[in-house]
């Protein structure tokens, strides 16, 4: 039962919330999957991008520290931003490799999901991802 709390969780944590801003609710669909068989894919597709790692940047020297200070920064919000990306086209790819489709929610769907606590977060997300039809506009892959 716990492996089975821990991947809710992880499947509420990974799809419900949006990863930028501007970045848009999608959750992933594969009709009548098993409960088990969805948190098992989607704990081995979130291990497995997880392990994404950025290159890091080299800056160059400067002896003004404050330059250096504001490259390091800047930096770092460019490796956050390249490793949210390759973390999405990881996880797209290995749910799309396990046969789910990425759908974009409906403002219902995704206005509901943040009124829930994780454990209804995740049950619903569930729910979603089984229903014999999307509950929005498919995505390519």
């Amino acid at each position: 039962m716990a492996g089975r709390a821990r991947a809710g969780l992880i499947a509420a944590t990974a799809l419900a919330a949006p990863v930028a801003a501007a970045a848009e609710p999608v959750y992933f669909h594969k009709p009548q999957v098993e409960r088990a068989a969805f948190e098992g894919d989607l704990s081995e597709c979130v291990e497995l991008a997880g392990g994404v790692r950025v290159q890091r940047q080299n800056l160059p020297y400067s002896p003004n520290m404050y330059a250096m200070a504001a490259g390091a920064f800047l930096a770092g919000f460019m490796a956050s931003k390249e490793r949210r990306h390759m973390i999405g086209n990881v996880l797209r790819t290995c749910m799309t490799d396990k046969g789910y489709r990425r759908v974009k929610a409906t403002d219902a769907v995704s206005d509901e999901l943040k009124r829930l606590d994780k454990a209804q977060r995740a049950e619903r997300l569930y729910s979603l991802a089984s229903d014999p039809e999307p509950a929005g506009r498919v995505l390519p892959q």
